[in-house]
């Protein structure tokens, strides 16, 4: 399967090791140079000059602009250059302009888009905003299978059953609510008998609900209902030429330090676990079985995205599940 990196929100790093010296961050499938102005607001630009592809690392910043070492010419915050030593403005050619990035803080890190063009604003769950929520620790984790299958997985209803013990009480909602995201409903009962299983079905009860929403194939938003406990994750994923990795992020409203920690500690080892489960798992949407329509109509959207740069338009999706050895291929239909 040939699937193109996305063009997506990446992790860069940390927001305090970023300054007014232009820095070079090499993400999947481009490399930026970020830098703070005078405001100290955050720019990503094209990581060589226009004009003689000089690196911009070695740039100085202007007040919020951003002159290139080599040449002194000069770009603004929209990466249009406005001045060239000893050039009337009407001499600055047309070509002379840098792609920019959207980028975006969030609490302590930083995340750029990969895909040129400002004013693109970090996917967050719905209904919370994210200057309102304590975030965790940033955690960090390893894949050993193809980059797509980290978020795929979670559509792979059968592994959801007969690996975590989940049972899906109901059908399944799978949404396309924005060209770029796909949307997973779940309602399901916990069977689990490990320990942190029993502490959840003791203290919450076994009833849950997934909300799960994925973003060009990589930054997964993954809501954990259980009674009045909600576990919330932000997971960007890196391709990789072997694998993957990500940052795991958990975020909370109310849970105290201590709390928030151990819900991160325990949804990593969750993660770590899975990462083990799928190393070597390759997805093929044209060798699926009779309980793969939702893997199978995920995979298909990524592979529309990936050839096409033709984007599907918002539409809901069920599909029927019987978990029994017998059951006739699950059913998906538009509704």
């Amino acid at each position: 399967m040939n699937l193109k990196t996305p063009e997506a929100w990446y992790y860069a790093d940390k927001s305090s090791t970023f300054t007014a010296q232009p820095r070079l961050i090499s993400l999947p499938g481009r490399d930026v140079v970020l830098y703070r102005g005078v405001s100290q607001k955050l720019y990503a630009v094209q990581s060589r000059c226009a004009h003689m592809e000089s690196p911009l690392e070695k740039g100085k910043v202007r007040g919020e602009n951003l002159q290139c070492s080599l040449h002194q010419w000069v770009y603004n915050t929209q990466g249009v250059c406005t001045g060239i030593p000893g050039a009337r403005p009407s001499d600055i050619p047309r070509f002379a302009c840098l792609d920019t990035f959207s980028v975006a803080e969030f609490h302590g890190h930083v995340f750029v888009h990969t895909s040129p063009g400002l004013g693109r604003t970090l996917p967050f769950f719905d209904g919370v905003n994210p200057a309102e929520v304590q975030c965790a620790r940033m955690r960090e984790l390893k894949g050993f299978t193809h980059w797509s299958v980290a978020a795929a997985n979670a559509f792979d209803l059968a592994h959801f059953e007969y690996i975590h013990h989940r049972r899906p009480t109901e059908a399944p909602k799978m949404e396309l609510v924005h060209p770029e995201a796909m949307r997973l409903e779940l309602h399901y009962e916990i069977l689990g008998r490990a320990l942190a299983d029993r502490w959840l079905v003791s203290r919450y009860g076994k009833i849950a609900q997934l909300n799960y929403t994925v973003w060009n194939g990589n930054l997964i938003l993954a809501e954990t209902k259980v009674g009045t406990f909600i576990n919330r994750m932000l997971i960007c994923v890196h391709p990789e030429t072997f694998g993957f990795s990500a940052k795991l992020f958990v975020v909370t409203t109310a849970a105290s330090f201590l709390g928030r920690e151990m819900t991160a500690h325990f949804s990593k080892l969750f993660f770590e676990r899975e990462c083990l489960e799928l190393k070597g798992i390759a997805i093929n949407p044209e060798r699926l079985g009779p309980h793969d329509a939702l893997v199978g109509q995920y995979m298909n959207w990524l592979l529309q995205m990936s050839r096409e740069n033709v984007l599907a338009s918002p539409g809901s999706l069920t599909t029927k599940w019987d978990s029994s050895p017998t059951a006739k291929p699950a059913t998906t239909s538009m509704m």
